[in-house]
């Protein structure tokens, strides 16, 4: 799945995103960008349940992280600072372990997110918003 990614972009995944799932994703924040978001969903339904929505927003500074579940998102959790930059590329790891995703920007880790559904229940995923993706791998 390499190429430009004409946004929002949305894919099944080959398979479940089982633990030692890696998703790679590279691209450009657009330097007028406010929000994005990448999300790995259960299904291709409208009101799908989210097991991880990760979405920075560059108009707060903030990385908000969360899990929409049974229609009800959960408590927002934030990552530890601003992790991207107006006008920037960006290269992105998803890494499903044991107790939950770990979130790799550059060669940084930059937060460890609980599940609160199993990554097995994840069989798509889109990526939208104020951002212009280049690669996109699952491995």
């Amino acid at each position: 799945m390499a190429g430009l990614y004409k946004v929002p972009y949305r894919t099944s995944l080959a398979k479940s995103f089982e633990v030692g799932t890696v998703l790679r994703i590279r691209g450009v924040v657009p330097k007028n960008a406010d929000r994005f978001y990448i999300n790995l969903l259960c299904s291709d339904e409208p009101d799908s349940e989210i097991v991880l929505h990760f979405n920075p927003r560059l108009d707060e500074s903030s990385v908000v992280l969360n899990t929409r579940k049974c229609g009800e998102w959960g408590l927002e959790e934030l990552g530890f600072g601003p992790a991207f930059q107006r006008g920037e590329s960006f290269d992105m790891l998803l890494i499903a372990q044991k107790e939950g995703f770990q979130v790799v920007i550059g060669d940084t880790e930059y937060h460890h997110y609980r599940y609160r559904i199993s990554p097995e229940r994840a069989f798509w995923f889109e990526v939208g918003g104020d951002v212009q993706p280049e690669l996109v791998k699952i491995f």
